[in-house]
């Protein structure tokens, strides 16, 4: 059997041991084969291999073909681990955020990032996405954000990415003719507003998610500066939620 050790570390490193290593690698040199073939190739006893071969099969590496009466166990192909490790890449990449959700509500986290022009703001957004936050809170006129990028990318990448994640936001908006039209939306974008006096001067949009404030400046400025501080979270979330309570409902 021409089993390499390189071949053999490369499967124990994919989560084989020493035994089912050689035993998948004796599958693949002898296609199909019955337990007893495996054995003698092996020098594994049969009483063993059955219940390695039971795991493997379970786990997609081999399967089991009935041919004439007889059980004979085929190795699947090696691109079996390539797909293996695209499915392990994938559901890492979506539990991801609930480590970064950890780091970010790390009290000692302290810090401060600014994201410049269009493409800060949407690398801004990605964060967002990426913190495993279920809410944010805005305090806004509500017309700022499309300062930076289209009505349509608001709508077709942030806003339809917020609702594929199932984040909810609620948000605290200067009354304006512009914001009653949008408000209309709240409850198919899991948003819920209330109003804030049209007279009211708030050019930065507050954003609030996690351990982290940020302000989004208008095009003036073009710049979203984010403060990570659970200190500074705590006591902009408390000033939010007092006026949240006496604002006005938007119906």
């Amino acid at each position: 059997m021409s089993s390499s050790k390189e071949l053999n570390r490369a499967l124990v490193a994919f989560g084989f041991d020493d035994k089912e290593a050689l035993l998948y690698l004796a599958g693949i040199e002898l296609g199909e084969a019955t337990v007893l073939e495996l054995s003698r190739l092996t020098k594994l006893p049969r009483t063993t291999l059955y219940l390695m071969l039971e795991s493997l099969c379970r786990r997609g590496y081999f399967r089991l073909k009935n041919l004439q009466g007889r059980k004979k166990f085929v190795a699947n192909p090696p691109d079996l681990f390539v797909k293996h490790l695209a499915d392990r890449q994938e559901k890492f990449r979506e539990i991801l955020p609930m480590f970064e959700a950890l780091k970010a509500n790390d009290p000692g986290s302290v810090g401060v990032t600014i994201y410049e022009g269009t493409e800060g703001f949407k690398q801004f957004w990605q964060q967002i996405f990426r913190s495993g936050v279920k809410e944010y809170c805005l305090l806004t006129t509500g017309v700022h954000m499309l300062d930076y990028v289209k009505e349509p990318y608001l709508m077709k990448h942030i806003i339809d990415e917020r609702l594929r994640r199932g984040i909810r936001s609620r948000q605290l908006v200067v009354e304006t003719a512009e914001s009653k039209k949008f408000v209309r939306r709240d409850s198919s974008e899991l948003r819920e507003s209330r109003f804030l006096p049209p007279n009211a001067q708030i050019p930065a949009t507050m954003l609030l998610f996690g351990n982290d404030v940020a302000f989004i400046t208008t095009r003036k400025e073009n710049s979203v500066i984010l403060v990570t501080s659970g200190d500074v979270s705590v006591t902009l979330r408390t000033m939010f939620e007092l006026l949240w309570s006496g604002a006005r409902l938007t119906v």
